[in-house]
C-alpha cells in the first residue's frame, strides 16, 4: 500500500486500456474470487452525457455520489446548468470485499430544497480485470420509471490487489486518512486522494 502512495501511484497512471463495459444490471455473484484481501480502486469520474433535466428551463445542476458497503465514499463537485457535465475528478479508495458493488447516484442540486434524483447505476467490481485501466460506461436508471432514459456516466477505473504482507499497513493507513475540504489525505504519505466508485437503483440518498 505504501508503494501506491508514491508519485507514480495507480492514481497517476494513464488510462490506456480502452475496453468498454456496461455494468447496469444484476451483480455477478457467481464469479469466483481470489482469497479475501485488500484492493485499491482508483477512479476517474469523467463526464455525463444526456442527463435528465430537473429544473425549469430544461436543465440541471448535477453532482455524483459514490457509495460502497452502504457508505458514501465520494461526492463530486456541482456542475451548474449542464446536461453534459465534465468532471474529470479522481478518487482512490480501499476495497475489502469485491462482492460489494460500487453504487453511483446522480442528483440535481437545489439550493434550500431537497435535491432531485437524476438516476443511478452500479459497478460490479468482480467484472474488472486486475491491474488493467478500464473505461466504464454506466447507464442511469430510475427504479420507479425503468423505461425512462436518463443518460450515461463515464468513468475510468483500475483495481489493484494489495499483497498480504502489506495488509496490516493498509488497515492502519485506512484509519489514518484525514478529511480535507475536497477529499481525503492519506496520513502515511500526505497525498490527497478522492475516495470514489457504481450503484443501487434507489431514490434514497
Amino acid at each position: 500500500m505504501l508503494d501506491t502512495c508514491k508519485p507514480k501511484s495507480a492514481c497517476n497512471l494513464p488510462f490506456v486500456y480502452n475496453k468498454k463495459i456496461n455494468t447496469a444490471g444484476t451483480s455477478n455473484a457467481d464469479v469466483p474470487l481470489a482469497d479475501p484481501g485488500m484492493y485499491q480502486l482508483d477512479i476517474t469520474l469523467r463526464r455525463g452525457q444526456s442527463l435528465a433535466a430537473r429544473d425549469r428551463g430544461g436543465t440541471s445542476d448535477p453532482y455524483v455520489k459514490f457509495k460502497i458497503g452502504g457508505k458514501e465514499v465520494f461526492r463530486s463537485k456541482i456542475i451548474h446548468k449542464n446536461l453534459n457535465p465534465i468532471w474529470e475528478e479522481k478518487a482512490c479508495i480501499l476495497v475489502e470485499h469485491l462482492r460489494e458493488p460500487l453504487y453511483i447516484k446522480v442528483f440535481d442540486y437545489d439550493f434550500g430544497l431537497q435535491d432531485d434524483f437524476m438516476g443511478s447505476a452500479f459497478l460490479d467490481l468482480t467484472q474488472l480485470e486486475l491491474n488493467r485501466p478500464t473505461d466504464v460506461t454506466l447507464t442511469l436508471k430510475d427504479p420507479h420509471y425503468p423505461d425512462h432514459y436518463l443518460g450515461i456516466i463515464l468513468l475510468s477505473v483500475i483495481l489493484t490487489p494489495k499483497e498480504g504482507e502489506h495488509r496490516d499497513v493498509t488497515m492502519l493507513m485506512r484509519k489514518s486518512w484525514k478529511r480535507s475540504s475536497k477529499g481525503y489525505i492519506c496520513g502515511a504519505c500526505n497525498e490527497k486522494s478522492f475516495p470514489s466508485l457504481p450503484l443501487l437503483t434507489s431514490r434514497n440518498k
